[in-house]
């Protein structure tokens, strides 16, 4: 291995040891709370050497978020490319991204707590940002496929665009996940646990899409 190469593999290492710290840092004092002092310090690093990787704390979050992103996908890929009818898939692609999130305090915190689109929109020509971008993007892309095979394979039946029902899809499991973290429920109203209940949602969801009688908006 030449000078050169070496050089890059530890300036890639030193940037991979930067984000896990800087996750810890996020996870000990809070998403808003953590400054780039607090991440250089768990980092054990000057705070200069920090912005020679990243140039704000947003940049750094953001490229977190993003790497999570990268991560979730290859697992929902697997799931998509599976040999398994559209219902299926669409279920495991749900419980994928429930999994995920119970198994990911950091990111579970990002999809509850934290306005991404104010990140997007102070810095969105960054790196991370425009990979945040490209990730999500795939994301959608792999959840509106298996709509559409279903739609074409006469298992789910829709009268909204696909992009439409994807997105419907998203934001109810994120309002679920929302209203459960923060405790908005009555107690009482509670007789599942998080994981049951949010399964009984996705299928609650797709029973609705394989109705041959949708609900339609107009």
């Amino acid at each position: 291995m030449g000078i050169r190469e070496r050089k890059e593999r530890e300036k890639e290492q030193r940037r991979i040891d930067i984000l896990d710290s800087a996750r810890q840092a996020f996870l000990k004092h809070g998403l808003e709370q953590t400054s780039m002092d607090r991440i250089a310090q768990e980092a054990e690093l000057a705070k200069g050497t920090l912005y020679l990787y990243f140039k704000n704390r947003d940049e750094l979050l953001m490229a977190l978020i993003a790497d999570d992103f990268d991560r979730l996908i290859e697992m929902l890929e697997t799931v998509v490319k599976g040999d398994t009818d559209p219902e299926k898939k669409l279920l495991a692609s749900i419980s994928t991204f429930n999994e995920f999130s119970k198994g990911n305090e950091f990111f579970y915190q990002v999809m509850t707590q934290f306005n991404i689109r104010s990140l997007i929109q102070h810095d969105g020509d960054s790196e991370p940002v425009c990979h945040f971008r490209t990730v999500n993007q795939r994301m959608m892309e792999l959840l509106t496929s298996v709509v559409q095979e279903g739609v074409d394979r006469k298992v789910f039946f829709i009268d909204q665009p696909v992009q439409e029902i994807v997105v419907q899809l998203i934001i109810s499991l994120k309002g679920a996940m929302v209203i459960l973290r923060n405790n908005m429920l009555p107690p009482e109203w509670l007789t599942r646990d998080v994981e049951e209940l949010l399964h009984s949602i996705a299928c609650l969801m797709i029973r609705g899409l394989k109705s041959k009688e949708p609900l339609s908006t107009t």
